[in-house]
């Protein structure tokens, strides 16, 4: 007789997945690096159905078992010193961070604020220590990594005020880290990205602090607005079991701290905002008119102005529309850091960093935009047994040779 119990779970859901990787999961045309895409597809796909199993049978949440597969390869301490690096942990006050100190960096050293993806929801700076290293190693910069807590156990604004008073703290505290105060950037990636474009917003309205000298966005999630921009739409089956519009929704939801199957729908069908907000001035910062003309997709498929939830829209636009939950919500940009802005082709994710990206050049703001020809969301992620992607090595060199410009 079986045991109904979170190995057994896990055994039944690694056999399906790995006999739908034997069969092949389908990759879209043009997505570089199949054999990752599919391996991370894989991945996801076990998480899934491992997380819905253990959730249904009352075993675990979904999020708890998601949660302890990614920190399946961690140790939770900092990676040894070598040569070239020396990694320590700090607290800042109560704010857990990791911060990357080159040999060869300058005492005070430029430094780089990490803010690390996951959805809000998952992942820590554990799983982002390859990456970190490397960048820091590579550039010569220093770079502090937060371990901020994460959704749904506390939503907006926990994590972002989290960040901002951790970035507020590198400010007022440079000397004990060795941090030039006039030399300091702010990065991160998917839903970090989305954290370090709120902080870097929230910090360009605070007149006693030094400017950022950039903010470096990488594939972030900038909107919960429309779930039916052309790259929602295009991009929702490049790799199928990743990172879809299903999963987004569910990771804002998490972040709202409102993820139930109903919600999660609404916002996948753009029912979670009304006909009047939809035919508001928030319309026109998701337009897809900001895109490059061949992004443009058919407009018949996006955003259908004639349905809306009012019920729903009314107890959630008010969050939705701040701009520290969606930096793509701020009605004025023209004051935030320069911005290095990476995104991916193949990703739905790809429309938020363009839109953003235009909205800032439109305010005068200077923005380098990057988007990685084949590649998916998550490219820039590895470690683990991850390998690397095709063009993650030529986006850190133009990092490195963007940062040294702008840390002049």
């Amino acid at each position: 007789m079986f045991c109904c119990t979170l190995p057994f779970v896990l055994g039944l859901a690694v056999a399906f997945a790995g006999l739908s990787y034997v069969t092949y999961i389908p990759i879209k045309e043009g997505v570089v690096d199949t054999y990752q895409a599919r391996a991370m597809a894989t991945f996801a796909r076990v998480i899934d159905l491992v997380s819905g199993g253990a959730e249904n049978l009352g075993i675990a949440t979904s999020v708890s078992v998601m949660r302890w597969f990614t920190t399946l390869a961690s140790d939770n301490k900092p990676p040894p010193d070598t040569d070239e690096l020396k990694v320590k942990d700090y607290t800042f006050e109560d704010m857990p961070v990791r911060l990357y100190r080159p040999t060869r960096a300058l005492d005070p050293s430029p430094t780089v604020i990490y803010i690390h993806g996951g959805g809000w929801t998952i992942l820590s700076v554990d799983n982002y220590d390859d990456v970190v290293s490397e960048l820091a190693v590579k550039s010569g910069y220093t770079f502090i990594s937060i371990e901020y807590p994460l959704a749904p156990e506390n939503p907006f604004p926990v994590p972002f005020e989290t960040c901002l008073k951790a970035a507020l703290h590198v400010f007022t505290h440079a000397e004990t880290y060795g941090v030039d105060t006039q030399k300091v950037a702010i990065a991160g990636d998917s839903a970090g990205g989305n954290l370090a474009a709120a902080v870097a917003l929230k910090l360009s309205e605070l007149k006693d602090i030094p400017k950022l000298r950039f903010q470096w966005l990488i594939y972030p999630a900038l909107q919960a607005f429309s779930f039916k921009t052309p790259s929602y739409v295009s991009n929702d089956d490049a790799v199928i079991y990743f990172l879809q519009g299903e999963h987004m929704a569910g990771y804002w939801c998490n972040y709202l701290d409102i993820n139930t199957p109903s919600m999660r729908k609404a916002f996948t069908s753009n029912n979670h905002t009304s006909r009047k907000l939809k035919r508001s001035v928030y319309a026109s910062y998701v337009d897809y008119e900001l895109l490059p003309t061949k992004y443009h997709g058919d407009s018949s498929k996006q955003t259908n102005i004639d349905h809306g939830d009012d019920y729903i829209s009314n107890q959630i636009e008010k969050i939705i529309l701040n701009p520290y939950f969606a930096p793509l919500m701020a009605p004025d940009l023209s004051g935030v850091a320069p911005a290095f802005v990476v995104t991916a082709e193949f990703d739905v994710l790809r429309d938020d960093g363009l839109m953003y990206a235009q909205r800032m050049k439109d305010a005068g703001v200077d923005v380098v935009v990057y988007n990685s020809p084949g590649s998916i969301h998550g490219f820039m992620l590895w470690g683990s047994g991850i390998p690397k992607y095709a063009d993650t090595d030529n986006t850190i060199d133009m990092f490195v040779k963007y940062a040294k410009k702008q840390f002049k």
